[in-house]
């Protein structure tokens, strides 16, 4: 059931994502600009309903973000938790994935694997591409097949720009079609974005066991939920989300003060250690530019050369 429930769930966080405009429209100027940067999360049991079968659950997640958007960018995502149901009996499940977004959001390589203790119970491998008014996939995993959704979807980061921006221009209420290849790769979802208002001091609801660079104080942020719902699950005749993602949302793409609704249980996730990378000064793709200092920020240690929070 766990298996099941996370199986998408872990890569919303991953871009969409927040597995979450156009990049297009924030590389001419809109308020998107994603800051590579390694998160880690100390994921625990928030909340569980009776009858969930569920004593515990606790893990860690580690998000990567890497590229720039000359070259497009990579996500990478490790998510392990170990969970106890009623009976005493542990389960350790692992979920890995990986993806990458060309530049212009025209193409979707993508890599997801989930294992249960030592068996490796699904993967996803492939690509996806934007055509004219439809996406067409292309399975190389575990077995060979195409596919093809009709209308106007979104990759992972593509969404992530879009609702940073949307953010940012005043939007409240957002809904769109997101493709991420994610669990057996043949599902198609809606996500239903809800953003408060723009936080006055985007570090004062913290829940962060870190300390937290001062740019990131005077960055605009948002407390943002998207529900998730499978349009490819016929079967259910009902509006139920497959999982609820709650987290403030910063305008570089850092996501703080996280959590996980699966219906039946949620998950919070605590931010333990952040490592953001250089950030690209503006420049024509193909030339020379300056780096900014790297700000590495562990938990509990000092923070190298940019004051901290």
């Amino acid at each position: 059931m766990l298996k099941r429930r996370l199986g998408h769930g872990l890569y919303a966080v991953a871009g969409s994502s927040f597995s979450l405009g156009l990049l297009l429209s924030s590389m001419a100027g809109g308020a998107a600009d994603l800051q590579p940067h390694t998160a880690v999360y100390d994921m625990q049991l928030a909340d569980v309903s009776n009858g969930a079968d569920i004593a515990d659950v606790s893990g860690r997640m580690v998000y990567e973000l890497s590229g720039s958007l000359c070259d497009g960018f990579s996500v990478d995502v490790r998510f392990v938790l170990r969970s106890v149901g009623e009976d005493g009996e542990e389960t350790v499940t692992d979920l890995r994935s990986s993806y990458y977004e060309a530049p212009d959001n025209s193409r979707l390589a993508f890599s997801y694997k989930t294992f249960i203790g030592a068996y490796l119970a699904q993967q996803a491998q492939g690509t996806a591409a934007h055509q004219s008014s439809k996406v067409d996939v292309d399975l190389s995993g575990p077995a060979a097949k195409k596919l093809s959704f009709d209308g106007s979807i979104q990759f992972p980061l593509q969404h992530l720009h879009g609702v940073i921006d949307g953010a940012a221009s005043g939007k409240r209420f957002m809904v769109t079609k997101l493709y991420d290849g994610s669990v057996s790769g043949d599902q198609l979802y809606e996500a239903t974005a809800v953003v408060g208002g723009k936080l006055a001091d985007p570090l004062a609801q913290r829940s962060d066991q870190v300390m937290l660079p001062v740019s990131l104080g005077s960055s605009e942020a948002w407390p943002v939920s998207i529900a998730y719902f499978n349009l490819s699950d016929e079967e259910r005749g009902e509006r139920t989300p497959d999982y609820e993602l709650r987290a403030v949302l910063h305008n570089n793409g850092v996501s703080r003060s996280m959590s996980l609704n699966y219906g039946l249980f949620e998950l919070k996730g605590v931010l333990v250690e952040l490592d953001l990378e250089p950030v690209i000064v503006r420049g024509p793709c193909g030339q020379s530019v300056g780096l900014e200092d790297k700000v590495s920020v562990p938990s509990g240690e000092a923070a190298g050369k940019e004051q901290m929070r």
